[in-house]
């Protein structure tokens, strides 16, 4: 079985060494998250991977993911810092274009209505549920909650705010900017992050048409209620993309796997391709082996009909990126 595997470009994955290597281990296409990067970065990135690519003589199909409705903070010194539990943190709601650079005590989030959704005693989640605080006063300027569960907090990290309705827009400003970035550029497609129905496909493939771009996108399955749309969204998109990490926030962790299943299933009865996301091959990303259930889950996805792989954190901070991908193809080549 050969899997289509995508890789995110990243800071370990930058290097022309090393980016040779993940081309040479077999990718179908390099995913560029445009949450990290700003519009004049963006060609930097697309010619540097297309350079290698015809070095190494390799087709490789670049994908632009556009952020939507996902909610990160801001920049940080250093770009992390460490939150311990107890402490007072807080959260200040900007728009993106005015986020500020966070310290020890607070950080921006680019959602100015945060303090008018969360009330005292709400949970509200960091860098995929890995931190954890909790809401001891909201006004519309600032947050102030107290640490839960602390940890190493990165910057741009996401948030998840459980329980609560998050108001943006499928595509925002900084979204419709970083078309207007992509356009000349021409991707060969784009995955839209958080959608949440049909109407969020077809309001991009508007916006990437007015721009001249006719490509496909790639719908990632990251909020519960996009499974109450799910048959509608994979009829309406060109491929699926389960992305585990921000879902497993907003869905009790015991019904992920059901919710994979069900997943497939709608994009199956469709006939839309699906990619499985989130943690595929995680400890990757400080070891060389992969745990036997991370084997074991690989097996699953693509038995399940799952046609290949986003690897995220594996290629763009791991340690091996490479070695991240021939794993994958390692696993794969011993499904029957």
């Amino acid at each position: 079985m050969n899997p289509e595997i995508h890789f995110t470009l990243g800071p370990a994955s930058w290097p022309s060494h090393v980016l040779q290597a993940i081309l040479e281990a077999g990718v179908a296409a390099c995913r560029i998250n445009l949450s990290h990067t700003r519009p004049g970065q963006i060609a930097a990135w697309f010619s540097h991977v297309r350079a290698i690519a015809t070095r190494v003589g390799r087709p490789l199909r670049i994908g632009a993911d556009v952020r939507g409705r996902k909610l990160r903070i801001g920049p940080l010194p250093g770009g992390q810092i460490e939150l311990a539990p107890g402490q007072p943190f807080r959260l200040i709601p900007v728009d993106t274009s005015d986020e500020v650079m966070g310290d020890a005590y607070r950080v921006s989030v680019n959602y100015p209505e945060l303090g008018r959704i969360v009330l005292q005693g709400d949970a509200i989640l960091l860098d995929d549920g890995a931190l954890r605080l909790r809401v001891e006063s909201a006004r519309d300027e600032e947050v102030q909650c107290t640490v839960e569960i602390g940890g190493v907090l990165p910057e741009r990290s996401g948030v998840n705010v459980p329980g609560r309705h998050i108001t943006l827009p499928a595509l925002t400003m900084k979204d419709r900017r970083d078309l207007d970035a992509l356009a000349p550029l021409r991707p060969d497609f784009v995955y839209l992050s958080y959608v949440e129905t049909a109407d969020d496909i077809t309001l991009l493939r508007r916006e990437l048409a007015r721009r001249g771009l006719h490509i496909p996108i790639v719908a990632k399955i990251e909020r519960a209620v996009a499974l109450e749309h799910i048959e509608e969204i994979a009829r309406s998109a060109d491929a699926l993309c389960l992305a585990r990490g921000d879902l497993g926030v907003e869905v009790p962790l015991p019904r992920l796997p059901y919710v994979q299943r069900q997943v497939i299933a709608a994009a199956r009865r469709m006939g839309t391709p699906a990619l499985l996301a989130g943690e595929v091959m995680f400890s990757l990303v400080s070891r060389q082996t992969p745990y036997r259930a991370e084997v074991t889950d690989v097996v699953v996805a693509l038995e399940q009909g799952y046609r290949g792989f986003v690897l995220s954190d594996e290629t763009a901070v791991g340690c091996d990126p490479a070695g991240a991908v021939r794993w994958l193809h390692r696993i794969a080549a011993a499904v029957t």
